[in-house]
């Protein structure tokens, strides 16, 4: 359905704060498109030390580097042909290199306000964010950071640069777009660039790509995005950073070939993602299908659907001299050629630390639509077997998480009256909850058996269809929950720790059925208790470290963070650095556990498969431990733990931790050796106090 006509400009209260964003989409209903994509068209704002490069110019330079030839000359030693390895060159940058044509990016600028305008009522954006962005631009190159939670993603970025007319960027993609006919050619135009999904093992691809990226960074002006997480995240949170392109971007400043870069966060928010369903299916095994230009003329269904808004929140920027220049000493390999030293562990761990510190940005300037909390109620009343709620009762939950969040300064999108706002939420979202006319909001079902294939030649779902069909509405409400997780995180993980510690430690003796108190108790033993409160904090944060943004060394902040939010709300009594009573069953406790119950869940179960499971391969181990998860969830209704984002998350973490050793048997076969103490240990650490073996691993 169209979408009305908003105002040009809109304030929307978030939380106890007003934030004014502008509308780009409001002049496009006035006026023409073709008119405006047609418009005579300048950058402003562009990088003073510019240098105007062609394509082939670009080529050139890579082709004539000294790490090209360097690889080149090491790769003839060991006895290649130097022809064919300059014509493999030539072939990688045919292939990857970008255009960027003027023409094609006004096709663009035609097409997607139409299909906007369509499926989106606003798309908001903080323009004090963009005019931060135009000067930084003069003085420095940037490298646009935004989240990746859609292929809507893709080209918003650059609609931007043209609806404010800065400096178009130059986009890493994927192969897959590469092969979509006719569309691949055009968001090449547009200033993607193509890179392979793997190639480190790849010296050659490895050294052109480094060059040609460092070349547009260094030389061209045009700002460098691509997407941090690598991927887009079908779980609704934030993916832990790849470290590939942000290494090689950071080098030009490590290796003294730029006084400074920019970075800058670009936060992405959606009331309603396109791909929500897909998503659900996909994390719980169903194949992806391929990229192709069929599939995305048979996705312009969705033009008859309503998305809600876009929320886009253009951060400050980052520079790089100031983050990483404490960390490193560039002095030391000042006198090597730079192309001979690759990043050091030290300078590694540090870009490591940066790209956690900008996702850390990215999170801070997300704006949270009141349908994730909305889908946090909605998942608890499914937990308990029922499939509705009286609107009076959502309304009612709803405000009070908004003024839980407001404690810590989360920012929630509410536009106009509360209860108008909700009804919004639930009109534009009315596929997945709706009003009656006795009113109750229903949840519905969403997976009807017989309309999705579950499996493709090479795949198939290991889950009963009766699971499937619960878990695809867990799971899309999952998503949305996932995308407001960040902001109770670390209170969530205290009161995880709290109760886990509360039966089980004499400092802390039961006072009446709901609180726990420590008076009378002496001032040393309630320092060791608030000691092994915080080591368990520890441990979570490290547990859990795969599935949640923390940043390095952080550890007491994020700590006295998730105990402030707590505190404040009367649950937790702290007095001289002491805790004096807990109210274990608090609303505030009860909603911070189930906030992490899928995720408790999932990892418990994975520690239990991996004690009782030997001899297999990680995916095996996966599927195995999502069958476990299967019948723990049928009791207990936990669906959303399936998810297999989840699982590999888990594996990869307790693998990292020593809980599981992988070796590779000479048949190729790899074995994986359950460490029994340190699962049980784990196991113990989700209910009770971590042994001290495990503490002392971790």
């Amino acid at each position: 359905m169209a979408q009305a006509a908003p105002e040009t400009s809109s304030t929307i209260s978030v939380s106890s704060q007003s934030v004014h964003y502008m509308d780009m989409l409001a002049e496009r209903r006035e006026t023409s498109d073709l008119r405006w994509a047609l418009r005579n068209w300048e950058s402003k704002g562009n990088y003073k030390f510019a240098i105007k490069m062609t394509r082939a110019e670009v080529f050139d330079k890579v082709m004539q580097s000294e790490r090209v030839k360097h690889t080149i000359e090491k790769m003839v030693a060991s006895g290649q042909d130097r022809e064919s390895l300059e014509a493999e060159v030539s072939s990688i940058l045919e292939q990857m290199g970008h255009t960027q044509e003027l023409a094609v990016i006004r096709k663009f600028a035609f097409v997607l306000p139409k299909i906007m305008k369509k499926i989106y009522g606003r798309i908001l954006i903080n323009e004090e964010g963009i005019e931060k962005l135009r000067s930084t631009i003069v003085e420095t190159p940037v490298i646009l950071l935004p989240t990746h939670r859609s292929y809507a993603d893709f080209l918003l970025v650059s609609y931007i640069a043209y609806h404010f007319n800065l400096p178009l960027p130059v986009i890493a993609a994927g192969m897959d777009f590469m092969n979509m006919a006719v569309v691949g050619e055009m968001l090449r135009g547009s200033g993607a660039f193509y890179i392979r999904r793997s190639f480190m093992d790849n010296p050659l691809y490895w050294a052109v790509f480094q060059e040609y990226v460092q070349n547009l960074v260094e030389h061209t002006g045009s700002p460098l995005e691509f997407f941090l997480e690598g991927t887009r995240s079908r779980s609704g949170k934030s993916l832990p950073p790849k470290l590939g392109l942000l290494g090689c971007v950071l080098e030009c400043w490590l290796r003294g070939r730029l006084p400074d870069l920019a970075i800058v966060p670009v936060s992405i928010s959606y009331d309603r993602t396109l791909e929500e369903k897909l998503y659900a299916y996909e994390l719980l095994g169903v194949p992806k299908p391929p990229e192709s230009t069929s599939g995305l003329l048979k996705a312009t269904s969705i033009l008859k659907e309503s998305f809600g808004n876009i929320c886009i929140h253009v951060g400050d920027p980052l520079s790089v001299r100031s983050f990483l220049g404490p960390q490193v000493e560039r002095h030391i390999r000042a006198s090597v050629p730079f192309h001979l030293v690759p990043l050091g562990k030290s300078e590694f761990n540090a870009c490591e630390a940066l790209g956690l510190h900008v996702l850390r940005k990215i999170q801070e300037g997300a704006v949270v639509s009141l349908w994730s909390l909305m889908c946090l109620q909605f998942i608890r009343v499914l937990w308990k077997g029922q499939w509705s709620l009286p609107l009076t009762k959502l309304v009612e939950d709803v405000k009070w998480l908004v003024s839980l969040l407001d404690k810590i300064g989360g920012k929630v999108a509410i536009e106009g009256i509360f209860e108008e706002a909700l009804m919004k939420n639930l009109d534009v979202h009315n596929q997945i909850a709706c009003l009656r006319e006795d009113g109750d909001v229903y949840i519905q079902q969403i997976h009807q058996p017989g309309t999705q294939v579950l499996h493709s030649q090479n795949k198939k779902v290991n889950l009963t269809s009766a699971t499937v069909e619960h878990a695809v509405i867990h799971l899309m409400l999952q998503h949305y929950i996932n995308q407001s997780i960040h902001l109770l995180i670390r209170p969530a993980l205290v009161a995880q720790a709290l109760v886990s510690m509360v039966d089980h430690n004499p400092v802390c003796p039961v006072e009446g059925e709901n609180s726990l108190v420590s008076n009378g108790v002496n001032p040393e033993m309630q320092e060791r208790f608030m000691s092994e409160l915080q080591a368990r904090f520890v441990f979570l944060r490290t547990l859990f470290g795969c599935d949640f943004i923390f940043e390095k060394d952080r550890e007491g902040k994020d700590f006295m963070e998730g105990l402030a939010l707590l505190t404040w709300c009367g649950e937790v009594n702290v007095v001289q650095g002491a805790i004096h009573r807990v109210e274990r069953n608090g609303k505030v406790m009860s909603t911070l556990l189930d906030l992490i119950r899928p995720f408790t869940v999932a990892y418990s179960c994975t520690a239990r498969t991996m004690t009782s499971e030997t001899l297999l391969d990680n995916g095996a181990l996966v599927l195995a431990i999502q069958g476990n998860i299967e019948n723990v969830v049928s009791k207990n209704g936990v669906y959303s733990a399936l998810s297999l984002d989840t699982i590999r998350h888990a594996v990869r973490t307790l693998t990292k931790i020593g809980a599981v050793t992988k070796t590779c048997r000479s048949s190729g076969q790899v074995v994986l050796t359950p460490n029994d103490e340190i699962l049980h240990n784990i196991r113990e650490a989700l209910n009770r106090i971590p042994l001290t073996p495990l503490q002392s691993k971790l």
